[in-house]
């Protein structure tokens, strides 16, 4: 099963490979290192909040492996981007006169956004605190969370405070 669920996944059938992969695990005396692929598989898809959820039951079973920490960072990476990048769009087309509704989105979704930018920081750095060899990769994944939590709290969420302000919305 294994290796049927390691020739989907090159093949890119994931959802034939996760199936391979569960029966896998189901009958392994090690399933460790097939939970792992599986994990891939789900990031693959993009399934990140069951990504994120296998992660932490795998972070239980095995809270000494730096590669989960730093899968974790990188799904939270995502949904920092996913969340972040439209955001910032319609907040370029925001004004005081905008609607509340579109005004407290821009508010909260930057604030989600933050909250998984400083996950994944978090999850960066014990990744690195774990990994015997300095990772480039990983200092440099810490920074540009660090960058872009510093954007929005010094940049977007004064200004988006201020446009809600300016149109009467008390936030928070």
């Amino acid at each position: 099963h294994q290796l049927k669920g390691d020739l989907l996944s090159q093949k890119n059938d994931f959802e034939a490979a996760q199936i391979s992969y569960e029966k896998a695990i189901k009958y392994s005396d090690n399933p460790g290192p097939i939970m792992r692929r599986l994990l891939f598989v789900y990031i693959d898809i993009g399934d990140n909040q069951r990504a994120i959820d296998y992660s932490n039951e795998l972070l239980d079973k095995y809270p000494n492996d730096s590669d989960l920490y730093y899968n974790v960072g990188v799904l939270y990476q995502r949904l920092t981007l996913e969340m972040f990048d439209p955001t910032r769009e319609l907040f370029l087309q925001t004004s005081d006169e905008s609607s509340q509704e579109t005004i407290r989105e821009v508010y909260d979704s930057f604030k989600t956004a933050r909250k998984y930018a400083y996950n994944s920081k978090d999850f960066f750095l014990q990744a690195s605190d774990l990994e015997l060899d300095e990772n480039l990769s990983t200092r440099e994944a810490v920074s540009e969370m660090g960058k872009l939590m510093d954007q929005i709290d010094e940049l977007f969420m004064p200004s988006i405070r201020e446009t809600a302000r300016s149109a009467g919305i008390e936030l928070d």
